[in-house]
């Protein structure tokens, strides 16, 4: 194990309450206008989603912290590049955004609520690998209010950490803590030496590294499902495809024969069709 970012590697390091110093530097590296407003402490909440809103399944998110002035901030790590990422993005801000709201509460109890998205494989064209999204006005850009905020970090766009940057200290924490550059980092910034600690305590216990490995394992045969599915759905559409064009061939008088020598399907196989020739 040489990165963070295995999901359950980075909800062990950042979210033990061993952590809470990490996970706040990390926090306000990333959040908008922290250097005014910093994060100075947080308590790490349950991370599951409410199932009415997931199609009856239970959403976990990898760490979950509100802040000591109810700032709600979302840390995820995705590994693997997937469909409707950013509408998942949307929803699971959504949801904690509505989280905060009890049965007859006040919408004034309602706080700005922050998702850190952290992907190993590239989303967005373009070099840049940072981008913060807002509610603004689409020609002046005045913000709605600050209640929405959502990140994204693409860690291989990163291709080396500034030393006016925290959070490229942290993706290259991320991305390897005991990488030369994450050595250099640490030589300078005690927080960082501190995360790489963590991370070797997490990833030396027994019972943690077969947690890590039955994760891994279970990844890698649901990869392999649904690739096995999607190869067996592309088969069957490439089926229906030769069938429908050998049953239109059929209603045009064409022969087995023919018809055979074109799609590729048998004999046998276009007879099944139930059309006579």
């Amino acid at each position: 194990m040489d990165s963070v970012t295995s999901d359950i590697v980075f909800k062990l390091v950042f979210g033990d309450e061993r952590s809470k110093e990490m996970l706040i530097h990390l926090l306000n590296s990333v959040i908008v206008g922290a250097k005014e407003n910093p994060i100075v402490e947080v308590t790490i909440r349950k991370t599951e989603l409410t199932p009415e809103y997931v199609g009856g399944k239970e959403v976990r998110l990898d760490v979950v912290a509100e802040a000591s002035d109810k700032r709600i901030i979302n840390v995820e790590i995705q590994r693997k590049k997937k469909e409707n990422f950013i509408k998942r993005s949307l929803f699971h801000w959504s949801e904690l955004y509505f989280q905060q709201l009890p049965k007859g509460g006040d919408f004034i109890d309602l706080h700005q609520t922050v998702c850190i998205n952290i992907l190993e494989e590239n989303l967005f064209k373009g070099e840049h690998f940072w981008r913060t999204y807002h509610m603004r006005e689409d020609e002046t850009h005045e913000l709605l209010a600050d209640d929405e905020e959502i990140h994204f970090l693409e860690l291989r766009k990163m291709k080396k950490f500034d030393k006016d940057s925290p959070v490229t200290w942290w993706l290259e924490f991320i991305k390897n803590p005991h990488s030369e550059a994450v050595k250099q980092i640490g030589e300078f910034e005690p927080v960082i030496r501190e995360a790489v600690k963590m991370f070797d305590i997490v990833t030396s216990d027994p019972q943690m590294r077969e947690l890590i490995r039955m994760r891994e394992d279970g990844l890698h045969d649901y990869n392999s499902d649904i690739n096995s599915a999607k190869r067996e759905g592309i088969e069957q559409g490439i089926t229906r495809g030769k069938q429908e064009t050998a049953i239109s061939m059929l209603k045009d008088g064409m022969s087995v024969s023919s018809i055979s020598k074109y799609t590729g399907l048998s004999s046998k196989e276009i007879e099944a069709l139930g059309f006579g020739n």
